[in-house]
């Protein structure tokens, strides 16, 4: 075992008491899961371009319970996390709308648990992999958001995860659920940030009922000597609608996976996601998209920015299964090298096994073109306000999807902030 494993072994050894049956089942097969396949390496094919050693070194200790003193908080509703545990205080609830419920997961399996059970665990397609595993037996606590039949609920459902690692490397589980009923609308944004040196190892579960429809915004910025691992697990019955933005900008190395199973006729997935790295960060974005019935549609966009000497990796992969024809599922990725030193990964999948059925992929990866550059310098404008508008048109298309004005509007700061010269797109991004 490595250091990580040597530490969370520990931590899954030790007993948790007065827990429901189903829950105790499933913390018992999560660690069975990780202790059985331990942390992935550059062996599994699914991280074969993603290198763990930095993370693999650490000796995580369980977060502290803390609070979120500080924290950058977005209007209510909102629940807030402090190291994976909620923290009362900061949360808000004002204005949540009727048959609209915003609980701590812990609270809803201390008091209704016959509510969790036929939801929890049992999300997305594919392999359950061993972060998933691990968050199953160690999560603590999460965010439980829960709309009635019908419903459309008007304001932006916020979930903040805020992290500090305190003494040493720390890490937290959060477990989230998200269950809409049949023809309920909403929209869910998950906001990361901390301070220090720590692990948040994240997972979301979704279930959509019939003509449901979700939005779901992710806003990763983590410090950047924070290790983040987060998975998407999805289910959509018949002709819902799901529309999921990653926004991948802080932590020493993150990961995000998404995983969804349109398990009903004329389901749509649509996801959407954009990374800008410097420095020696690492950015992975994985998706796995499982078309298990006829007349699905599914649309892929992912998009890098890096440079110094970061890397950053996408692998896309799209199931179509034996019956699922009229399928129509499109996949596209493409990275802005800024620098030399740079490098990207990409490694897009096509899986048919159907034969009446509409499929694409296709990547990119290259630097500024020249021609644009002395098109821009031309008329006047300098070179790095040249540079800085040609890399924000690359990143805008993403950015312009969010859909939350005011999450939209603090994503365009924390990209142009991030860019080179970025100060000189205050007046013009």
């Amino acid at each position: 075992m490595n250091t990580a494993e040597q530490s969370f072994a520990a931590q899954l050894a030790l007993p948790r008491g007065g827990e429901p049956g189903f829950l105790a089942a499933l913390r018992a097969a999560g660690r069975d899961a990780f202790l059985a396949g331990k942390l992935p390496t550059a062996k599994d094919e699914d991280w074969r371009f993603t290198n763990l050693a930095p993370l693999a070194a650490q000796a995580f200790a369980p977060a502290p319970a803390g609070r979120a003193a500080g924290a950058d908080l977005p209007p209510a509703p909102r629940l807030v996390f402090a190291n994976g545990r909620l923290d009362p205080a900061a949360s808000d609830l004002a204005g949540l709308p009727a048959g609209v419920r915003l609980s701590s997961l812990a609270a809803a399996l201390r008091e209704r648990p016959a509510a969790v059970e036929p939801r929890l665990g049992v999300g997305g397609a594919g392999a359950r992999p061993a972060f998933v595993a691990l968050n199953a037996a160690l999560f603590d606590d999460g965010a439980l958001v829960e709309l009635d039949a019908g419903v459309k609920c008007q304001p932006t459902l916020h979930l903040v995860f805020c992290s500090h690692a305190g003494g040493g490397s720390t890490a937290s589980h959060p477990r989230n659920l998200i269950a809409l009923g049949d023809g309920a609308q909403a929209t869910v944004v998950e906001h990361y940030q901390g301070r220090g040196a720590y692990l948040v190892n994240a997972v979301t579960e979704v279930a959509l009922g019939a003509g449901a429809q979700l939005e779901h915004d992710r806003l990763q910025e983590d410090a950047p000597e924070a290790f983040h691992v987060s998975a998407l697990q999805l289910t959509q019955g018949a002709a819902s609608r799901f529309v999921g933005q990653s926004i991948a900008l802080g932590g020493r190395l993150a990961r995000v996976e998404a995983r969804a199973l349109l398990a009903a006729e004329q389901a749509r997935c649509d996801l959407h996601g954009l990374n800008v790295s410097s420095g020696t960060q690492l950015h992975d974005h994985f998706v796995h998209v499982d078309h298990a019935s006829p007349r699905c549609t599914s649309r892929e966009v992912f998009k890098g920015i890096l440079g110094d000497t970061a890397r950053g990796v996408f692998a896309g992969r799209i199931l179509v299964r034996p019956g699922a024809q009229k399928t129509d599922a499109g996949q596209v990725s493409s990275s802005l090298l800024l620098s030399d030193d740079a490098v990207v990964d990409t490694k897009p999948q096509l899986e048919i096994l159907a034969d009446d059925v509409k499929c694409s992929h296709g990547g990119s990866v290259g630097q500024l073109s020249p021609d644009q550059l002395f098109y821009l310098r031309s008329r006047g404008i300098s070179e790095p306000l040249a540079r800085a508008l040609l890399t924000w048109a690359f990143a805008a298309e993403l950015v312009q999807r969010v859909g939350p004005e005011e999450l939209r509007a603090r994503v365009r700061r924390a990209v142009t902030a991030r860019l080179p010269s970025g100060e000189l797109l205050r007046e013009v991004a």
